[in-house]
């Protein structure tokens, strides 16, 4: 009976600890994911400080050089692509993309965020910029595999994706579409809003959860502290 009751405590003490160590690691955890939000943020504020590319810089890899300005001259074309499930402040609505012809290839210009009618079956109408440059920060989507895509009604446009998936605007239009988008830069007299999410968690949450991990840690150590004595006075 007695070993079987040490038996127990034993248990009960490693599962204690376990907790306490995660606890204060995923606090640690949380602090290191806080300082790699500020470096991408400086890295980000420094990128954008740089003069705009031209498209020959970057078609080879423009992975490096995502956040750089860049300019681009020619007309919008009238095949939009909406991308669902956009969310600002709570309401729904539509990242909007139009597509400009350039030497290299289809490019994507994203115009910005436009709300939804309420009405799934009916598209927001919305009117294309009426200028010839365009001068935004270069964008590398990133597929999400747990979303599928549901429209196949190929050249029938505008066409509703549920993400920016190049492969799928390529069947879309036909031909060939660069690996990135341009995001446009802020403009007060468009419609289109545009707020674009360069990291999907500030810094200061981060600190937020660390400081909330460690409060549990020591709440935790506390009580097992206290635990401890008290079994030790009962003896």
């Amino acid at each position: 009976m007695v070993r079987s009751k040490n038996t127990l405590t034993l248990i009960a003490t490693v599962l204690a600890i376990s907790c306490i160590v995660i606890m204060f690691l995923l606090g640690f955890w949380q602090l290191d994911r806080k300082s790699e939000k500020e470096a991408r943020l400086e890295q980000i504020s420094q990128r954008q400080e740089s003069n705009p590319l031209r498209l020959e810089d970057l078609i080879d890899n423009p992975e490096k050089f995502v956040d750089f300005p860049l300019m681009l001259t020619g007309e919008l074309s009238n095949q939009t692509f909406f991308i669902d499930n956009k969310l600002k402040n709570g309401v729904a609505g539509y990242e909007v993309l139009s597509t400009l012809r350039s030497d290299y290839g289809v490019v994507l210009i994203n115009l910005g965020w436009v709300p939804g009618t309420g009405d799934r079956s009916r598209l927001p109408e919305i009117i294309l910029p009426n200028t010839s440059e365009h001068l935004g920060l270069v964008y590398v989507p990133q597929d999400n595999i747990m979303v599928s895509e549901t429209n196949s009604n190929y050249g029938r446009f505008p066409v509703v994706l549920q993400q920016i998936d190049i492969a799928e605007i390529e069947q879309h239009l036909g031909e060939d579409v660069l690996p990135f988008t341009l995001r446009l830069n802020a403009n007060e007299s468009t419609p289109f809003l545009r707020q674009w999410e360069v990291v999907n968690m500030p810094p200061e949450r981060h600190l937020g959860y660390a400081i909330q991990w460690f409060g549990l840690g020591v709440a935790g150590l506390t009580v097992f502290l206290l635990t401890i004595m008290k079994s030790m006075q009962r003896r």
